[in-house]
């Protein structure tokens, strides 16, 4: 999405990168160490409803899903939602190479594309990021966020819901709070989405640590 913060950038019009910067790459060991926060959270969260609500009537809710093993479904669903953890947060292992963390818009693009064939020119091909245009992308780039990262919470709602039925429906009212201010947020420029990245984030992690729960009920850890 252009340059930005008047950062020099190469002919390609990607900014100018150290040797150093190019070849550095330290997210690895952040994305080990970040991988289970969003369970770690959710689970969190789920226990203080679970403690300080109706504790037996969830308790009786579990009782079917363990007798019938489904609590095996409500952990295959945790592994789903690390997976798709994963597999977000993996990109991130490249994208200092390519761009700075002060780049702001140009760090909206979740590809950086170039032309091939005869009279090709060595240019990157990036989303416009300027006036309403730049509004458009970005509001669509937080649509493909949320489908990029909803997958858990979607395959989770009918399991969950069945033994935290208010609470699941607070959680995804929460969610669906903050996707609208994410996108809404995004249209202001890079930033403005953090905000609703948080909500919709912790509200899928706690759907998660709903299913846990569940999952370590049937265990016999809870």
């Amino acid at each position: 999405m252009g340059s930005d913060n008047g950062t020099k950038v190469t002919d390609s019009g990607l900014p100018t990168l150290t040797d150093a910067e190019k070849t550095k790459n330290n997210s690895l060991p952040i994305l080990l160490l970040c991988w289970p926060l969003p369970l770690a959270i959710g689970t969190a969260i789920a226990s203080v409803v679970y403690m300080l609500g109706e504790t037996a009537t969830v308790e009786k809710r579990m009782q079917p899903f363990v007798e019938n093993d489904l609590h095996w479904a409500a952990l295959a669903l945790v592994v789903l939602g690390n997976t798709i953890t994963f597999v977000n947060g993996y990109p991130l292992m490249y994208k200092n190479q390519v761009m700075r963390r002060n780049l702001n818009n140009l760090r909206s693009n979740p590809s950086i594309y170039k032309a091939i064939g005869k009279y090709a020119i060595d240019n990157a091909i990036v989303l416009n990021d300027e006036g309403a245009i730049g509004a458009y992308n970005r509001a669509n780039r937080s649509l493909h966020h949320m489908i990029e990262n909803n997958g858990m919470l979607v395959a989770g709602l009918a399991l969950a819901s069945q033994v935290f039925a208010v609470p699941v429906f607070v959680t995804v009212c929460v969610f669906g709070v903050g996707r609208i201010l994410h996108q809404v947020g995004y249209t202001s420029g890079y930033g403005g989405h953090s905000l609703g990245y948080i909500l919709s984030m912790a509200a899928v992690a706690t759907i998660q640590g709903f299913l846990f729960l569940i999952g370590l009920k049937g265990l016999n850890v809870l």
